[in-house]
């Protein structure tokens, strides 16, 4: 057989590069195809152009990391795409995309509209697109949800028929209706603990001024299920109530349950 020549040899390496690569835009998370236009902000977080100018056009701040950007500080990037790997392959043989799959996302609520001086209520979400965990000082459903507030990430509880998301901060109850994320569900378990204590798999749903981990967290208070936030090293769990922050010993944390991994012909392995 004749050596090809340089030529042939470079039109099969790109015939046989892949369409397809394992990053995924976090917006609307699907994987990064050879020929999307795909955009970066200036804090290097990268998206489909169309899904980041959608998102600027609601907020002048990264969707990803919430730092400061516009469409005025974005520029395009383009990424290589290099041929499957061995690892990819046993990726595709195995359920580990399962796994992945199980991780939790946030994912930006955007396009809440304004009637008057209140927020459009909104329909409750499907069940995969988010986890229903209580309600509000009213009884109306509350799903699991964080919030930019100052210096912090607080957990809070997403009221779709209000369009707004309460959380608690330094000793008031906030009602909010910017920045909010709402958690996909996922496999999950509320396990009881106390006394700022949180389980192995506890899902970390923000971080306080002081960059210390705040738990998702859910516990009842005068006759209703509310979500909110513990705090380890004040050793309570906080919740918004009225108005205010109340806070109790005694809760039950959202705690992420393990997937089995396993490849064609290996054993199991825990992700």
């Amino acid at each position: 057989m004749e050596p090809k020549d340089k030529e042939s040899v470079k039109e099969d390496l790109v015939t046989t590069k892949p369409t397809l690569l394992n990053v995924m835009c976090s917006i609307c998370f699907d994987f990064y195809e050879n020929n999307d236009q795909i955009f970066s902000t200036t804090c290097g977080h990268i998206f489909h152009k169309k899904c980041l100018y959608i998102a600027l056009k609601n907020s002048k701040t990264c969707p990803e990391c919430r730092r400061p950007s516009g469409s005025n500080r974005v520029h395009p990037i383009f990424l290589n795409f290099g041929e499957r790997t061995e690892m990819d392959l046993k990726w595709n043989e195995s359920n580990a995309s399962d796994a992945y799959a199980n991780i939790p996302i946030w994912t930006p609520i955007y396009g809440l509209e304004w009637n008057g001086s209140q927020r459009v209520p909104q329909p409750p979400p499907e069940p995969d697109e988010a986890i229903q965990a209580g309600t509000d000082s009213e009884g109306n459903p509350t799903y699991v949800a964080r919030v930019y507030f100052q210096d912090d990430l607080l957990p809070a509880g997403y009221v779709p028929s209000k369009g707004v998301a309460y959380a608690s901060h330094g000793c008031h109850g906030y009602t909010l209706s910017e920045n909010i994320e709402l958690l996909n569900n996922f496999k999950h378990q509320w396990v009881a603990d106390s006394n700022g204590h949180v389980p192995e798999g506890a899902v970390v749903g923000g971080y306080s001024e002081t960059e210390e981990d705040l738990y998702i967290a859910r516990a009842q208070y005068n006759d209703k299920i509310l979500l909110g936030k513990v705090h380890p090293s004040h050793r309570v769990m906080y919740m918004p109530y009225n108005g205010i922050e109340v806070h109790t010993t005694e809760y039950e944390v959202l705690v992420q349950e393990k997937v089995t991994v396993q490849s064609v012909g290996e054993t199991n392995n825990e992700a």
